[in-house]
């Protein structure tokens, strides 16, 4: 048997390691899990790497299309205001020249009738007048829609105290002054509805060269900033500032004309960063900012002006801002719902796909465990049946002279002691010959002894080559087996201090051999009592019989004894193999045991041991063993074995 090595912890502390040892199925394989799981996750980190890669050209594109668009609105926008200004300041220099303008002082009819002309001309006009260098209007023209309406002579105002008016005051002849944009004022009170507003000023010079009055022409904004109110489409925005940092056109949640109004909402306010980064483009230019692609256009009056006009130019404002905006691209802006299920769609499939790999190479693996355990099995089996052979015959060789030896020593022993019968009764026994005679019977009897341990050797080389047709197979219980078999060696194990237990179902039927399970587990008990608590004074030994599966019973004997080192678990079943000598043992049992699972109940035995924890034999049952043909001999078998008997040997003293 083997020998178990020790340990010193309590067996109190222990609980029996009792092991499921059936085959786990695919989805229980922990090998099948960390296959998919590897797999899983590096397709997954390839599919976001493919998305990320994606949405960055994509973005990449989608943001180029995106500055692009805002590029040509911007652009757009600032010809536009251009174009307006244009227009405007060259009819005004064509005004001043007029004669109804420069005669407003002899000739109001002809002013009046000049302006009436000239508004319904020029639709970006919304008012004409002359105003005094008093800043009282002398003629004055308001253009509402297709109505041209003149403004008589008693609701004429005094404008003396408005900014174009000091500004004016400072024109020489030839200059045109450009007022800032903001809304129109009448009798002090913001014009509702609003009329975005621009005046355009140029002095009227008399005969000796001294101003005589103000041409000033409102030009009406409200057309050019239609656009800013309504975005390029659901996203885009484009707004105008002014460049206090004031919203002219295009702000949300009615932010326009704060300056005005008195909310003081400006872009400087709202976000000073962002307005640092408008105000530091002297041009064109463009910027992210805040998940936002900005694309800006700044306009310098003056130098814009100036460019179509041969007179000099004075503007109120030194420069406009025309911010176009649109969100740079998200990864997420189309329907979320319908992306995240593609998304969940893909790793599932990843998922499937990394566990049908698994699954195959799960079976793969298994396909090449199985090919192993076939050939160590055959290896075992064929090493088995060598062994078996050279038992065999060896224990048929040895028979003969045993039995004569036997039959010698018997014999010399009967003489021995007839001749020392023979020499006390002549009276002729004297101490010499007593000792001599008493050296010889030890003798013998040593001699005998050693025989008999031959034979019991030999009993054990037979057994390790059974002929499995010596077992009756019959129909049993298994539970009853085992119960009697507890039964008779319980009490039997309480004087040495070891717990014997079973769990077993009600009934366990089979059809097999009752005498090699028999056989097997008393010499599993008996190999755990022996070797599993070398050095400790209690234990425990565990039988356990469940239902493995439609065709195989799991017998389990466990113990929570010393426990056999991982390095020797492939070495127990080996014949004459043993960790040390110091328990006894010829090395066989486990062996012998091997060969009646595996050749005679068609089963299977393995090993599960925890040091200093305990040891589980696993058995695998066959419910119905494999019949052998009763006149098929055993392959281990060896013909013409006599039993090995004195009697049957006959040797006379002469002889």
């Amino acid at each position: 048997m083997v020998d178990a090595q020790q340990n010193s912890p309590s067996v109190t502390d222990h609980t029996l390691p009792l092991v499921e040892g059936r085959k786990s199925r695919w989805h229980q394989d922990g090998y099948f899990w960390r296959v998919t799981s590897i797999l899983a996750v590096c397709g997954m980190l390839v599919f976001f790497g493919l998305m990320t890669f994606w949405h960055t050209l994509e973005a990449s594109r989608e943001d180029e299309q995106t500055v692009r668009r805002l590029v040509v609105d911007v652009t757009h926008r600032a010809a536009d205001l251009q174009q307006w200004y244009e227009t405007a300041i060259q009819t005004v220099n064509l005004s001043i020249l007029h004669p109804a303008v420069q005669e407003f002082e002899t000739q109001p009819e002809a002013t009046i009738r000049y302006f009436r002309s000239l508004a319904r001309e020029v639709e970006r006009f919304s008012q004409l007048r002359i105003v005094l260098p008093s800043g009282m209007e002398a003629v004055r023209v308001d253009a509402r829609g297709n109505e041209v309406i003149v403004t008589p002579e008693d609701e004429l105002q005094d404008k003396s105290d408005r900014y174009y008016m000091e500004a004016a005051r400072s024109l020489s002849p030839g200059q045109v002054y450009v007022s800032r944009l903001d809304l129109n004022v009448e009798n002090g009170e913001i014009e509702v509805p609003w009329r975005p507003t621009t005046r355009l000023v140029a002095p009227i010079s008399g005969i000796d060269e001294s101003v005589v009055g103000y041409l000033i022409v409102n030009l009406d904004m409200g057309a050019p900033l239609v656009p800013y109110e309504t975005a390029l489409n659901g996203v885009t925005r484009t707004e105008l500032v002014n460049p206090d940092g004031y919203w002219l056109a295009g702000a949300e949640d009615g932010r326009n004309w704060g300056f005005m109004l008195q909310h003081n909402a400006s872009v400087a306010q709202v976000d000073p960063q962002l307005w640092q980064r408008i105000k530091s483009v002297q041009a064109q230019g463009g910027f992210e900012y805040a998940g936002r692609i900005y694309e800006v256009e700044t306009l310098p009056i003056e130098r814009m002006l100036s460019s179509f006009t041969s007179g000099s130019m004075r503007s109120e404002s030194a420069r406009y801002h025309i911010v176009a905006s649109s969100p740079a691209y998200q990864v997420w802006a189309g329907n979320k719902a319908l992306e995240v299920i593609f998304v969940c769609l893909v790793l599932v499939l990843i998922w499937a796909f990394s566990g049908g790999i698994g699954y195959l190479m799960l079976r793969r693996r298994q396909t090449a465990e199985l090919q192993a355990l076939l050939t160590k099995d055959l290896l075992v089996q064929g090493r088995m049946a060598s062994l078996g052979r050279i038992v065999a015959g060896v224990s048929h060789e040895m028979r003969t002279p045993l039995g004569n030896a036997l039959t010698v020593t018997t014999t010399m022993a009967d003489d021995l002691q007839d001749l020392q019968q023979s020499l006390i009764t002549a009276g002729d026994f004297d101490e010499e010959r007593t000792e001599m005679i008493n050296a010889l019977i030890d003798g013998n009897r040593i001699v005998q002894k050693n025989i008999g341990r031959t034979k019991e050797l030999l009993k054990h080389f037979n057994q390790t080559a059974t002929d499995q047709t010596v077992h009756i197979h019959r129909s049993f219980d298994l539970s009853k087996v085992i119960s009697d078999l507890v039964a008779t060696l319980r009490n039997q194990f309480k004087k040495t201090g070891i717990k014997l237990t079973a769990v077993l179902p009600p009934s366990a039927h089979l059809d097999s051999y009752s005498d090699a399970i028999d056989q097997v587990i008393l010499s599993l008990i008996m190999n755990a009592h022996q070797h599993a608590f070398v050095g400790r004074e209690k234990g425990e030994i565990s039988i356990r019989l469940s239902e493995r599966d439609a065709d195989n019973f799991l017998l389990e004997i466990a113990d929570n004894g010393i426990g056999i080192a991982p390095e020797n678990h492939d070495k127990i079943f080996e014949p004459f193999w043993s960790v040390d000598g110091t328990t006894g043992g010829s090395g066989l049992g486990l062996a012998i045991i091997l060969n009646v699972v595996q050749n005679t109940l068609g089963g299977k035995i393995k090993i599960s041991s925890v040091p200093g924890s305990g040891t589980v034999f696993q058995i695998v049952l066959p419910k119905t063993a494999p019949i052998r043909d009763s006149a098929q001999a055993s392959p281990f078998s060896v013909k013409d074995e006599a039993p090995i008997s004195p009697a049957g040997l006959e040797m006379t003293r002469s002889g």
